[in-house]
């Protein structure tokens, strides 16, 4: 950026770093993989503008593709952040990886630089292979290396990444059980974004039952370490307000994020990226194109970054959450419209139909159902402030422990010795 551009009040930037991977998962987004990879002088002009933002604290991320396939490009930026960042700004690091290259020398750099690290890994045995066959087994010892070697970067900074859809449906409590018997401290679960063919419309019957089993399984992890472990079940601001009007599916617009394709162009969300996709529709093709923002070392570029938030409204994907809708309801009538979380590309990927409010139904109902559950948790206070009195019980809570001393009542118990 030239002297006297305003800084500008960047939250975060994602850098793709390369739109190759090692993997072929079988429901990736990504549907046009190739091998373009971002050069030194692209990352670092990204690094510059991120390090520019009038924010004290920034986040930087790396996507692919397969990040890791870039690991001296990743090093390299670090170094060069922690150079040349003011003395008064934070930067934080953030990767999102498959996990298969995934080696000691990696753990040991994201470890040292508290690297928020979202490992994508769908579960059980049975769950991975649907997503990318014989990877469970790698990824599995890696939790387990990690746990041992690595426990504080294992407890505080990762969480695995799983994705939801009509395939490994009926193995989602079992892959909950699976992730909290290795430890794992944070489970992020979201829908397919693509278009999911097989969800029916009673589906979310069968969500019902395998969301039911992973709640009780979280509860007996709560009353024991004092954490929710799956994301989706922790308290959410948005909660409490239920008027639609004015609310985004999310925060896109701000203009707060913005994503880096390897050649440099710059777009609202890695979700929009094309370095590695081809979207599905030319109506979504046409929106997306409006929000160009070009090259990030244009001069040109402060100009397009300041018109963003306008050309977003106009999409009109993006606004407007009382008008959304799909096969289980319209959204204005829906008590959890404040809270629940779309993805706006989920929208252009519905076939048939260029309608910018009709949500997919799989998206829908996992929000639905995650909502439900949630509000049976209380994210006012963790288990030791209850347990000590510092803390009134809430309904949901005292639910909680009457579930949790039920459980405990018919354990068998030892005889005294």
């Amino acid at each position: 950026m030239s002297r006297g551009t305003p800084r500008l009040p960047l939250k975060s930037l994602d850098a793709v770093l390369t739109a190759a991977c090692n993997l072929k998962c079988g429901y990736c987004y990504q549907n046009a993989k190739n091998r373009s990879r971002m050069d030194w002088a692209t990352l670092r002009a990204c690094v510059d503008l991120l390090l520019s933002s009038r924010r004290r604290d920034v986040l930087l991320t790396f996507y692919g593709g397969e990040p890791l396939l870039e690991f001296p490009m990743v090093r390299r930026a670090v170094a060069y952040a922690e150079a040349r960042k003011p003395k008064q700004k934070r930067v934080r690091y953030g990767i999102v990886t498959n996990g298969t290259l995934f080696g000691p020398d990696v753990a040991a750099f994201l470890d040292r630089h508290r690297f928020e690290t979202r490992l994508s890994f769908d579960g059980n045995a049975a769950a991975q292979d649907l997503r990318a066959k014989g990877t469970f087994r790698v990824l599995d010892r890696l939790l387990d290396f990690l746990r041992t070697d690595r426990p504080r970067f294992f407890r505080d900074d990762l969480s695995v990444n799983v994705t939801l859809h009509s395939g490994n449906l009926r193995h989602l409590a079992d892959s909950i059980d699976y992730f909290l018997g290795k430890g794992v401290h944070a489970i992020i679960l979201g829908p397919l974004v693509t278009h999911d063919e097989e969800w029916r419309r009673d589906t979310i019957e069968d969500l019902e039952i395998q969301m039911a089993r992973a709640y009780r399984s979280c509860v007996r992890h709560y009353w024991r370490t004092g954490r929710i472990p799956l994301t989706v079940l922790r308290g959410n601001e948005a909660e409490a307000r239920r008027d639609p009007f004015g609310l985004s599916l999310c925060g896109v617009g701000s203009g707060e994020t913005l994503s880096v394709n390897p050649d440099g162009r710059v777009c609202g969300c890695v979700m929009f990226a094309d370095a590695y996709q081809t979207f599905p529709s030319p109506d979504l093709r046409r929106r997306f194109g409006r929000m160009e923002m070009g090259d990030l070392r244009d001069p040109r570029f402060p100009e397009r970054y300041a018109r963003y938030p306008a050309a977003t409204r106009a999409v009109r994907i993006f606004d407007d959450r009382h008008l959304k809708r799909s096969s289980y309801g319209r959204c204005d009538r829906c008590d959890h419209v404040s809270s629940c979380v779309v993805c706006p590309v989920s929208i252009g990927h519905f076939p048939g139909s260029p309608d910018p409010h009709r949500i997919p139904d799989s998206v829908c109902a996992i929000n639905l159902v995650a909502s439900k559950y949630r509000k049976r948790f209380s994210s006012s206070a963790g288990a030791y402030e209850f347990l000590v009195g510092k803390a009134a019980l809430s309904v949901e809570t005292r639910e909680l422990r009457s579930f949790a001393l039920s459980r405990s009542a018919v354990a068998p118990r030892r005889p005294p010795p």
